[in-house]
């Protein structure tokens, strides 16, 4: 897997150096692409990931509201993360910096129902006692 991606990234490290040097308007396109095809490259490896954790907390008996409000962080994180640095490439530090922020801020306002769910669970632990 990492081989294909360390193949993948090297062919778009040249095609966005040379088009810098004769077309550099289009060097953010191949930048935007070659992370694409990174992407897509690593969905199966991701399903296999998603797949695991269902069996754990399938086994846990975690409530699915959590383990999938988990999930949904997770891939804020990784598209806020990807989107920055595309951001950045461009030239657009300012939009970069905002993006992260408004990532943060997302991701603070998903966790308030894994909060709840923990004050639930404590709830329940302390009301058995």
């Amino acid at each position: 897997m990492i081989f294909k991606l360390v193949g993948i990234a090297l062919t778009g490290i040249v095609a966005v150096t040379l088009l810098k040097n004769s077309k550099p308007e289009f060097s953010v396109f191949a930048t935007i692409a070659t992370g694409v095809v990174m992407v897509i490259s690593m969905l199966s490896a991701l399903g296999e990931v998603v797949l695991a954790f269902d069996s754990i907390v399938e086994k846990s008996g975690i409530n699915d509201e959590v383990f999938s409000a988990v999930l949904k962080i997770i891939g804020i994180g990784y598209l806020t993360e990807y989107s920055s640095s595309v951001a950045s490439d461009a030239g657009c530090d300012s939009i970069a910096q905002k993006l992260q922020f408004g990532g943060k801020i997302t991701i603070f306002l998903m966790s308030i129902s894994i909060v709840k769910s923990l004050v639930n669970v404590v709830s329940a632990l302390v009301s058995t006692i």
